[in-house]
């Protein structure tokens, strides 16, 4: 993957508020107007049950930064996005993803995974400071003003913590959490294991998975001030299916969860029988969504997703863009390309 050094960086050596204001593309007064209270949307994402299958997704508080501020979120993801990170890294980086940090597990014998609880509220004011004073050798104030606009208070009296809507969180969370993540990766090393994470998903692999890992990975998140969710972290034994960040490893080869497949199945048979318009068009980007995901993955699913495409253009007299960001189908041409 492209991407230059560190200390490349334009956000690297920053060393005046007046500097970063330039490398941010604003004057200093909104800038440090941006950083006071204020510049969140907050609101909740409800408890919901998902129609098809029943699975139920928790509640969740999200804070978004409003329009400005939100900007320079976007300007700092970009930059930071640009830097070569890790190879363990999988999330945020351009060019990788959730099959990319599968893929890197495909040939394990014996797979762990952990889930760190409350990931974003527990990186806080001080892990983000630390990564621009420490690795980016920004001035103390020019850290300060960075951990500022970076991380949402709940409360005047709160220090903050990475914003669940922001667009500079996925980037941020790795990088203020890049100390945990780099002894995690020596610990694999030291076990003859392969370590990647994903967001807050850590996932460990090898010929065999030793019993203390699992001690050993929650000593070192918690002196990290991270904490693991103990009822997500599981071990899968050799000759059984494995499942890492939503994707399936069975027989050295990466394959849909079934639990995707069979979704995809029942919105299909709602759409067939479906007949009013709306809903029709409704259920058809639902499944052009779960197929183009399934197509990623498998490539056995392309043309599945294909002929999903091709209907929702029919539907909808819209272009269709498919999960890889092309357009599949164009229902005002008269010969749509065909590429899923």
């Amino acid at each position: 993957m492209a991407g230059y050094a560190l200390n490349q960086c334009a956000l690297f050596k920053v060393g005046s508020k007046a500097k970063l204001a330039s490398v941010l593309l604003l004057k200093q007064r909104d800038l440090v107007d941006l950083s006071e209270d204020g510049q969140y949307r907050q609101f909740r994402l409800e408890a919901s049950v998902c129609e098809f299958t029943g699975k139920r997704t928790k509640a969740r508080d999200v804070a978004e930064p409003k329009k400005a501020l939100k900007r320079v979120h976007q300007r700092i993801g970009d930059l930071l996005s640009r830097v070569l990170l890790v190879e363990y890294a999988h999330a945020a980086v351009k060019g990788r993803s959730y099959r990319t940090n599968a893929a890197a597990h495909q040939h394990g014998d014996e797979i762990a995974t952990f889930d760190i609880e409350n990931f974003y509220p527990s990186t806080t004011h001080a892990h983000v400071y630390h990564f621009f004073f420490r690795e980016m050798k920004c001035a103390a104030d020019v850290a300060h003003l960075l951990a500022r606009l970076l991380c949402f208070r709940a409360t005047p009296e709160a220090l903050g913590c990475l914003p669940t809507g922001s667009p500079a969180s996925p980037i941020m969370s790795v990088y203020a959490n890049k100390p945990l993540f780099d002894a995690l990766h020596r610990l694999a090393q030291e076990l003859g294991l392969v370590f990647t994470c994903y967001v807050d998903d850590l996932t460990f692999s090898g010929p065999q998975i030793p019993p203390s890992l699992g001690r050993r990975v929650d000593s070192i998140v918690a002196a990290h001030a991270q904490r693991l969710h103990a009822s997500k972290s599981r071990v899968f034994r050799k000759g059984k299916p494995k499942h890492v960040t939503g994707v399936v490893i069975a027989d050295g080869k990466l394959a849909v969860p079934d639990a995707r497949f069979f979704k995809a199945r029942r919105v299909e048979q709602r759409l067939v029988a479906e007949t009013d318009p709306g809903e029709r068009a409704r259920l058809s980007r639902i499944l052009c969504g779960l197929l183009g995901e399934a197509a990623y993955l498998d490539n056995k699913y392309a043309n599945w997703a294909k002929d999903s495409y091709r209907k929702l253009a029919a539907e909808t007299r819209l272009a269709v863009v498919t999960a890889a960001g092309t357009i599949a189908f164009a229902a005002t041409r008269a010969d749509p390309p065909t590429g899923a």
